[in-house]
């Protein structure tokens, strides 16, 4: 077993402490969840309850720095890292190395987890799978992987490769078959999962009691929901005099101007012609709003939707008051969350935008920045409802310019949405108030219906894995292309012959 540092005395007597093994995305905070990208918090929302329970932390993060360790993976040293009174222990892995989890097999042994928990990524999810045994499972999906990749298919068209849609199925398919408990971003998010076990045949007699969302079956049951949630939202609150003029002159607005803000990635879901066309239909009525975009291409994944944007920007008639910043050091994209004067989150209509979250909201709320947002999550149907964000019909660029003047020029509105933006976060998206049902699991870790011995859980599961049988089918495309290969290249032969 790996060494080990006995707990704090803070340790709740009424929690066994237990060995849990983590898979997810870094780098992971080191002054809180606000300090990390949006994979990267979501880990932490996972890792930061485990550590405040006195649980012993092991975890996996993939980063893009992180050496390939090769064979060297099952003799590596995890780093020491400390949170508050907590001590726990972190191995950065490389994503090659996390597409081989075998090499991390006897490192996991030796640290012998009572569970393995998997956040953020679907990668991280089946990695864990992978080396689990028969040791129970728990995977966060960060969103629902088919949906997003079917919005990225959309946007990239000719250009998608469908080799990544079957990837993402067939790690999908591997994490149906084998977690024993799963978290979703949203209730309709948990509704999709509960069909998507159904045809893998999760839903049989052995896991009747428990496969199903958390509001059907309480806290024994196999979903459960797990908003976008932040450590804190106090993070902007610290810095005092901020001198909104001079950072504006800063980056080369007037001291006058008001600010509506796109901060954040532009991924497949982004709606980037009515976020330039409803904030050109906003510039045109009030000379003094400029639009401001922090963030950019997500690297490695997608950049066609911010390339989009960029060239709808610098068409536009009012492209001088349209300032496409790129990505930022994390103070300087505080910084605009400070300086601006309304939010903005536009969606497109589309099966990741009915199933998934917006982490951002929580850095405007944070801000007490009022937002004006398309509709179609539901993380955005729950706060208009509450009025703590303004909203507008999906693709309504005259509806959303409406929204952004209708807020800047009525400042006590503004105050009041933001305020209740603010309010609303801090009861519903904190960590303390989205981890119980993840909480008690770690309590009491237990596998979900029957244990065969090839790690699926009940005989429908098996006989659907019989069915697919993926790792041969795998292995006969792989021998189907290796002939057509050396046929095309015989027939090429012969040709040049004659």
């Amino acid at each position: 077993m790996m060494e080990t540092t006995s707990m704090p005395e803070t340790t709740p007597l009424a929690v066994r402490p237990r060995r849990i093994a983590f898979f997810g995305a870094g780098p992971l905070p080191g002054r809180g969840s606000t300090q990390a990208p949006g994979v990267a918090n979501r880990l932490w929302h996972f890792v930061q309850p485990a550590l405040a329970a006195g649980h012993e932390c092991l975890v996996f993060s993939l980063e893009p720095q992180a050496p390939e360790r090769g064979a060297g993976a099952e003799s590596a040293e995890p780093d020491w890292a400390d949170w508050r009174d907590r001590r726990w222990r972190r191995l950065r892995v490389n994503v090659e190395d996390l597409k081989k989890p075998e090499r991390f097999a006897k490192l996991v042994e030796r640290f012998d987890p009572q569970a393995l928990v998997a956040a953020g990524t679907l990668q991280a999810g089946a990695a864990a799978c992978a080396l689990a045994g028969q040791r129970p499972v728990w995977v966060d999906l960060f969103g629902d992987p088919l949906s997003e990749i079917q919005a990225k298919a959309a946007i990239l068209g000719e250009r998608f490769s469908a080799d990544e849609q079957i990837h993402v199925w067939s790690l999908m398919l591997s994490v149906l078959r084998r977690a024993d408990a799963f978290s979703t971003v949203s209730r309709r998010q948990a509704d999709a999962l509960l069909g998507q076990l159904a045809l893998v045949g999760r839903l049989d007699a052995a896991s009747a009691a428990q496969a199903g969302p958390e509001e059907l079956l309480g806290a024994r049951a196999m979903i459960h929901t797990m908003p976008c949630a932040v450590e804190s939202l106090d993070f902007l609150s610290a810095r005092e005099g901020f001198d909104r003029a001079a950072w504006l002159g800063r980056f080369g607005l007037p001291a006058e101007a008001r600010v509506a803000l796109w901060s954040g990635g532009f991924n497949a879901w982004v709606d980037a012609a009515t976020l330039v066309r409803g904030a050109e239909q906003a510039l045109e009525r009030d000379e003094r709003l400029h639009l401001v975009a922090t963030g950019g291409e997500l690297p490695g994944y997608l950049g066609r939707v911010y390339e989009e944007f960029l060239a709808l920007a610098r068409a536009s008639r009012h492209a001088a008051r349209i300032h496409p910043l790129g990505w930022l050091p994390l103070e300087d994209a505080h910084g605009w969350l400070r300086a601006a004067d309304v939010g903005l989150m536009v969606d497109r209509p589309c099966a990741e935008t009915r199933l998934g979250a917006r982490n951002r909201l929580l850095f405007f709320a944070a801000a007490r920045r009022p937002v004006v947002a398309s509709r179609g999550t539901e993380v955005v149907a729950n706060m208009a409802a509450a009025g703590a964000l303004v909203d507008f019909p999906s693709g309504d660029a005259a509806a959303m310019a409406r929204a952004i003047l209708a807020l800047l020029n009525d400042a006590e509105k503004s105050r009041l949405v933001g305020e209740r933006s603010e309010i609303y976060c801090r009861e519903h998206y904190l960590f303390s108030a989205t981890t119980q049902s993840f909480s008690a699991f770690l309590a009491n870790p237990r596998r979900v219906g029957a244990a065969p011995a090839d790690g699926t859980t009940g005989e429908a599961s098996t006989f659907v894995a019989r069915f697919l049988d993926l790792e041969r089918r795998a292995a006969e495309g792989e021998e189907l292309r290796r002939y057509r290969a050396g046929r095309w290249a015989r027939l090429k032969g012969f040709l040049r012959k004659r």
